[in-house]
C-alpha cells in the first residue's frame, strides 16, 4: 500500500548528547512532532521471495536489534569509499579525502522502558504505528543535520521531513515498513537571504518490531529490542545550485539500491554470529 504522508518536524538542534550507533538506549531530549497532512492510498504488500545467496563474511556486519544481521557494505557501489563509524552516525564516504560525507546510516531501538523513561512517546507492537512513533524522536532527526562533516543547519532554518511512499516489505521472514522520503531545510524567516531557500536531503527507512528475547542467546537483547528504524540518507544540499541538486538525486538513487541490497543480506542472529571475522 502506499501512503502519502506529510510529516513536520520543526527541529530545533540539540548538542547535548550524542546518538550511539545501534539499537541501544538513547538519554536526549524530545521535541515535539506534528502531521500537517496526510493523504492514504490502497497498500502494496512487496514479499521479497528470491532465495538468498548464503555468505561466510560481510563486509561490514551490522545489527538491527533482535531480529538479525546485514551487511552494510552488500553493494559497493555508492558509497564507493564505505562506510566510517562516528560518535553520532554512521557517514558514507565516496573518496574519503577530507570532502563531506556521501550519506548517513543510523538505526535505533527503543523499548518499552524507554518509553516511560527517557522518550515521551507511546509504544505500540503495531507495525503500521511504528514509523508514525518513531518520528517522535526528533533529537535522532536533528543529527542527521547537525553534524558539520555532512551538513550543518542552524537556528534560524527549520525542517520538514516529507514522507513520499511507503510498503510493506519481507526480509528472511521479517516484516518491515518500508519508507522513501525527503528532508527540507528551510529558513524560519522567509525574508532571512544568509540561508538557502531550500536545502534537501533524500532519505529510505526500514520500520520493524524487534522482540525481547528472539535473539539465538539471552545476551542478544543487548543489541536492542522494540519498536525499531535502520534509516539512510544522502546529504542535503542547496536546490538552487543545479549541479549539487543534479548529484544529490543521483546518489538518492544509487543508495535506493544499496539499501535494498543491504536488507536483502539479513539473516538470523544465530546465523550472523557465525560470520566470518
Amino acid at each position: 500500500m502506499q501512503n502519502i504522508k506529510r510529516m513536520l518536524l520543526i527541529g530545533v538542534l540539540a548538542t547535548t548528547s550524542i546518538i550511539g550507533s545501534g539499537c541501544s538506549k538513547s538519554n536526549t531530549s524530545i521535541a515535539n512532532i506534528e502531521t500537517a497532512e496526510s493523504t492514504t492510498k490502497e497498500s502494496q504488500v512487496e514479499e521479497t521471495g528470491k532465495k538468498q545467496v548464503k555468505k561466510n563474511k560481510f563486509e561490514y556486519p551490522i545489527t538491527l536489534g533482535t531480529i538479525g544481521g546485514i551487511d552494510l557494505m552488500a553493494d559497493s557501489e555508492f558509497p564507493k569509499a564505505g562506510f566510517f563509524e562516528t560518535n553520532w552516525l554512521i557517514f558514507g564516504f565516496n573518496e574519503n579525502k577530507g570532502e563531506l560525507a556521501s550519506c548517513f546510516f543510523q538505526q535505533q531501538c527503543v523499548s518499552k522502558e524507554d518509553t516511560e523513561i527517557i522518550w515521551d512517546i507511546e509504544y505500540s507492537e503495531n507495525l503500521e504505528k511504528i514509523p508514525h512513533i518513531m518520528k517522535g524522536l526528533t533529537t535522532l532527526w536533528d543529527a542527521f543535520l547537525e553534524d558539520g562533516r555532512m551538513y550543518k543547519m542552524y537556528s534560524e532554518q527549520q525542517y520538514e521531513v516529507i514522507v513520499d511512499n511507503t510498503e510493506k516489505v519481507t526480509y528472511n521472514g521479517v516484516d518491515f515498513i518500508k519508507e522513501e522520503g525527503h528532508i527540507d531545510v528551510t529558513r524560519k524567516d522567509a525574508s532571512n537571504t544568509r540561508f538557502p531557500e531550500l536545502v534537501r536531503a533524500g532519505y529510505i527507512a526500514y520500520y520493524y518490531f524487534s522482540p525481547e528475547g528472539a535473539g539465538a542467546y539471552p545476551a542478544d537483547d543487548n543489541q536492542g529490542y522494540g519498536m525499531g528504524m535502520a534509516i539512510w540518507g544522502v546529504r542535503p544540499v542547496d536546490m538552487s545550485n543545479e549541479e549539487e541538486a543534479k548529484t544529490m538525486e543521483e546518489n538518492y538513487e544509487k543508495l535506493k539500491k544499496s539499501t535494498k541490497a543491504s536488507m536483502e543480506t539479513l539473516i538470523s542472529l544465530d546465523d550472523y554470529w557465525k560470520l566470518d571475522k
